[in-house]
């Protein structure tokens, strides 16, 4: 089995990772930096050395996870799922002096769960409980310390005259504008595979830097091993159902039948929380949003979800080609899924968290949390 391992990396100049232009004189920037960009230097740095015949062989059986700002390089950023919201009129964590940010995933869950049993006097509907205002959806990445908060990404940017590649010299009239993530966030993540390819990725990130411009000062990073400590998920999927359990007591309390409704839900219930963009297909092979998984010889449906579609496309530096393009499951995805029994799953749940779902998961696609925290940590009360 791979090992897990965690980087951070620290920007000593700003880092430009392309993102689809809107025009040939714009270069937007990602605020997250892909598992491919972190490949593409470890192909590049073996390219250097003369040794690009080692190239396939060294990333092989190597995950190159997705890394995401954060404050400290000990402290994991997550993204905020799908099912999170937030005030209209003061959006934000209440520790940075909002309303709040809140997740409605259980709630949502017990409420379409009992449906089957009883009904309600009302609709599930969710407003600000300091202003009654509308609640809104909210996305980004936040970080847990005290409090919660949002990590928060700024860009520079610079505007340059076009070079002709065949003169060497500028182009009459021709600027073009350069989007790059300000050296202020450290960026985690992490990487599965082999400790001594490890080593050798951090010292390629600190010899050739990362994104693109290199060569005119960009992506140039300081990279370390890092450590963080997460609950297990063992001890998640138990938390994420007692938590369950309140809210279904709860709901069951304003429910108009209550001789017919279950005091308890029956079974284990976990979330599959996207922390990556997923490409995922269905059993026709065609692209789908929805999340389909194999436990113990069944193939599972989700019993409710909340996807976003997201834009997937990239440059392959290798081949100086444009790769394919298609669309996934985004960031923040939440499936949710019911199982009669617990124990036996764990072992492959694990494995899925340490190795992704769907495609291209060598280039950090399709990484994803069992029962993130958020989920029971935050909610309306």
């Amino acid at each position: 089995m791979k090992k897990l391992n965690w980087i951070s990396i620290t920007p000593k100049s700003p880092i430009h990772v392309g993102e689809p232009k809107p025009a040939f004189s714009f270069l937007p920037t990602k605020d997250i930096i892909p598992g491919s960009v972190l490949r593409g230097a470890l192909a590049e740095y073996l390219l250097m050395q003369g040794r690009e015949s080692e190239i396939k062989e060294f990333v092989q059986n190597m995950r190159f996870g997705f890394l995401y700002p954060s404050t400290y390089p000990t402290l994991q950023p997550l993204p905020l799922p799908v099912s999170a919201l937030e005030c209209k009129k003061e959006p934000g964590f209440k520790s940075e002096g909002s309303h709040g940010i809140f997740d409605t995933l259980l709630a949502s869950l017990a409420f379409e769960e009992l449906k089957r049993f009883t009904e309600f006097p009302m609709p599930l509907t969710f407003r600000c409980k300091e202003c009654d205002s509308r609640m809104d959806k909210t996305s980004g990445f936040y970080i847990k310390e005290k409090g919660y908060k949002k990590v928060e990404i700024e860009r520079t940017s610079q505007t340059k005259v076009a070079i002709s590649r065949r003169r060497k010299a500028a182009v009459g009239k021709m600027l073009y504008s350069i989007t790059a993530i300000k050296p202020k966030n450290v960026f985690v993540g992490k990487i599965a595979g082999d400790v001594d390819k490890f080593e050798v990725l951090i010292d390629t990130l600190n010899e050739v830097g990362i994104g693109a411009l290199t060569t005119r000062g960009y992506g140039v990073v300081e990279a370390r091993r890092t450590e963080i400590k997460m609950e297990g998920l063992e001890e998640r999927i138990k938390s994420f159902n007692r938590r369950l359990e309140d809210v279904w007591s709860d709901l069951v309390s304003i429910a108009l039948n209550k001789e017919k409704v279950p005091e308890n839900p029956a079974g284990t219930y976990f979330s599959v929380d996207v922390l990556s963009p997923a490409i995922l297909r269905d059993n026709n092979g065609l692209r789908t949003l929805k999340l389909q998984l194999d436990l113990g010889g069944k193939r599972l449906s989700p019993i409710l979800f909340f996807a976003q579609p997201v834009f997937i496309g990239g440059w392959s530096t290798g081949w100086g080609l444009p790769k394919e393009t298609t669309y996934g499951a985004g960031i923040g995805s939440t499936y949710v899924f019911k199982v009669g029994g617990e124990e036996e799953f764990y072992e492959e749940l694990e494995r899925i968290e340490l190795e992704g779902i769907g495609e291209r998961r060598d280039e950090g696609y399709g990484d994803v949390l069992i029962c993130h925290p958020f989920h029971r940590e935050v909610m309306q009360v």
